[in-house]
């Protein structure tokens, strides 16, 4: 599966607590400055590349599993977020994205 050149979405899950919408993502690999993040108030999308390298030296013994070319996620969310509070945190090949829900109690909706 040598998906260089090929686009691909991450592993992804979705949580929430009370306060938080909190995506996780599978980017072993990629590094935090090869990814952008764009947050709406009803939807976030994770794009960015993973680049393949590999030393000329090297001869491929069994296909490629591993995933490499433009990364791209889409993911419609259950409640709308306060997109200038977003976090994002790369930590191990996971990107985790906390997203502040706007209607939490005690919170004026817009």
């Amino acid at each position: 599966m040598n998906g260089q050149g090929k686009t691909w979405c991450p592993a992804i899950e979705l949580n929430e607590t009370n306060e938080d919408l909190i995506l996780k993502a599978e980017v072993p690999g990629v590094e935090i400055h090869h990814l952008n993040i764009n947050a709406e108030t009803e939807s976030i999308s994770i794009s960015g590349v993973h680049d393949q390298h590999k030393s000329t030296a090297e001869k491929e013994l069994i296909p490629s599993q591993l995933h490499y070319g433009q990364v791209q996620c889409n993911v419609s969310l259950p409640s709308k977020i306060k997109v200038e509070k977003v976090r994002a945190e790369l930590i191990d090949g996971v990107l985790t994205i906390t997203m502040p829900k706007m209607n939490v109690a005690g919170m004026a909706s817009f």
